[in-house]
């Protein structure tokens, strides 16, 4: 067409295509950090979460058991027989003021020998069978089939707590976190687009470049 630059036209056609482009590329790059950085974050949390450790001592201090729900469901279920609550309301609010204070993420984030968690379970015990013996009334555990599951109790409950302690042999835990944090950090340093491979360049003019 008479006084149209085409080679103007077709210059400003593929710059404003380039710009487009990068863009596109910086919002897919911006997006793929975002969803590694929420995966990190995520197994961080994952590590230190204690809520389910919890939970089961709960359920466990109550008597459920996980079975099949009136709707059909899996979940926990209370038993019918009240001789299978190994301890009343009482009891169990006791035992998890004990528990939560062990079973906490800033046990899992601490640092601790395998000889000095010993030292501690071996404490922890002894303070809890003398806890249980001085209270059993009050806790609901004062018949016969509720006293045969007094060691069962106590066993358990260390063994729940020793789990948590164990995540913070020689600082375990925290360690297994600053590594992932690093590699995460090198990974966005490595996927950034200067880090890119170049492409073509395109051009309206080249077919082998629209892509």
């Amino acid at each position: 067409m008479e006084g149209v630059d085409n080679d103007g036209y077709i210059d400003s056609l593929e710059a404003e295509n380039k710009q487009l482009r990068g863009k596109n590329t910086q919002q897919a790059v911006d997006l793929s950090l975002s969803s590694a950085s929420q995966k990190n974050e995520n197994l961080i949390q994952y590590q230190i979460e204690n809520t389910e450790l919890l939970d089961k001592l709960e359920h466990f201090y109550r008597g459920e058991y996980i079975g099949a729900l009136e709707n059909g469901e899996i979940g926990w279920v209370a038993p019918e027989d009240i001789e299978q609550i190994p301890m009343n309301k009482f009891g169990v609010s006791s035992m998890m003021e004990i528990v939560s204070k062990y079973i906490d993420k800033n046990t899992t984030l601490s640092y601790y020998s395998e000889n000095r968690i010993y030292e501690i379970m071996a404490d922890l015990g002894d303070e809890l069978i003398l806890f249980v013996l001085c209270n059993y009334e009050k806790m609901g555990m004062n018949d016969k089939v509720r006293k045969t599951k007094f060691r069962l109790l106590i066993v358990t409950t260390l063994h729940m707590i020793e789990s948590t302690y164990r995540k913070a042999i020689s600082g375990k835990t925290i360690e297994e976190i600053n590594q992932s944090r690093i590699i995460s950090q090198s990974d966005t340093l490595g996927r950034t687009p200067y880090g890119m491979p170049q492409k073509q360049k395109f051009s309206l003019l080249n077919p082998s470049t629209w892509h």
